[in-house]
């Protein structure tokens, strides 16, 4: 199995990447992406929508959990919603080191040229610098020291999504606190993993919209071709590729602790690709005979990992 090494949407992973390396430390974001657990499960929000991760998690919590997992301490704080950009404490953070904040609001992002077509999508940065009235900004998604003027900067950050407490949170000041070896590490990351994946398990029980059934559920309204243009957007520019990317990150990450586990991942990636690859071209068969397909590999790799030790 080749390795993946290209781009993809690991907005909040390639920031903590970032973060972290500000300390010396240099942390691969595909191993932050798995050990935080966010992106395993899948579930369909009251909208309809499908999404591969953890709905009893979030990339706030992820990042946390996997700076702990990893033997790091982090600063963390947030602001209640409707309260004033904290510019005075940014402005000293900045003076020891990058901060890493988000979610933030790509629509509100100038310096991206696609900014008027990206409203609504959340994304994480790392704060570089405050110059005068502008910071200087590591934008994972491509943009290395752009800049925003900090009234731009408060109408992105301040964006509220349901499933981040609060507006404007940050971490800074990562440090080292414990050097866990390899076996700790999957120790702690298997039983992180097993706690959400039992989470999600509790609520497919009252919901029906978790994991595999809701995998099935949007295989048959793909066969029928019920899906609008934003719906289909949503599954081509991201859920589809990322869960690809992902899913193949988990497959090393499990290849010598877990070969089984490895295997069933590696062929999700693939099974997550050929759907993109369907659904692009409108084969809604084809797709739907996909989907379906991956949530049978969904369904074994839940079982291994909630008969994990």
């Amino acid at each position: 199995m080749s390795n993946y090494i290209g781009n993809g949407a690991y907005c909040y992973a390639n920031s903590a990447s970032m973060l972290l390396s500000s300390i010396g430390e240099k942390v691969d974001p595909g191993l932050l992406e798995t050990v935080g657990g966010f992106s395993l499960g899948a579930f369909r929000t009251q909208e309809d929508l499908l999404f591969f991760d953890n709905c009893t998690s979030s990339p706030d919590l992820a990042i946390s959990k996997a700076m702990s997992i990893l033997g790091f301490s982090v600063r963390e704080s947030v602001q209640s919603r409707g309260t004033e950009m904290p510019v005075d404490e940014l402005r000293e953070a900045l003076k020891q080191g990058p901060m890493m904040m988000g979610p933030l609001d790509m629509g509100k992002l100038v310096y991206n040229p696609n900014f008027p077509n990206l409203g609504g999508s959340d994304h994480y940065v790392v704060a570089l610098s405050m110059e005068g009235d502008e910071i200087c900004l590591h934008d994972p998604a491509g943009f290395p020291n752009v800049f925003l003027t900090l009234d731009t900067l408060e109408e992105a950050w301040k964006s509220e999504f349901p499933w981040s407490s609060g507006v404007y949170r940050r971490w800074w000041s990562p440090e080292r606190i414990e050097q866990p070896d390899l076996e700790e590490i999957n120790r702690r990351a298997f039983s992180w993993f097993k706690s959400t994946l039992t989470q999600i398990h509790d609520i497919a029980a009252q919901e029906g919209r978790t994991g595999v059934s809701a995998i099935l559920h949007k295989a048959e309204q793909v066969r029928a071709g019920a899906i609008d243009g934003n719906e289909w957007a949503h599954y081509v520019y991201f859920a589809l590729p990322v869960g690809a990317r992902r899913a193949h990150d988990y497959g090393l990450f499990f290849k010598t602790i877990h070969p089984d586990l490895s295997a069933l991942k590696y062929a999700q990636s693939r099974q997550f690709g050929e759907c993109q690859s369907r659904l692009v071209s409108r084969n809604w068969e084809a797709a739907a005979t996909i989907m379906e397909a991956l949530a049978e590999t969904e369904a074994m790799i839940e079982a291994a990992i909630l008969k994990m030790e």
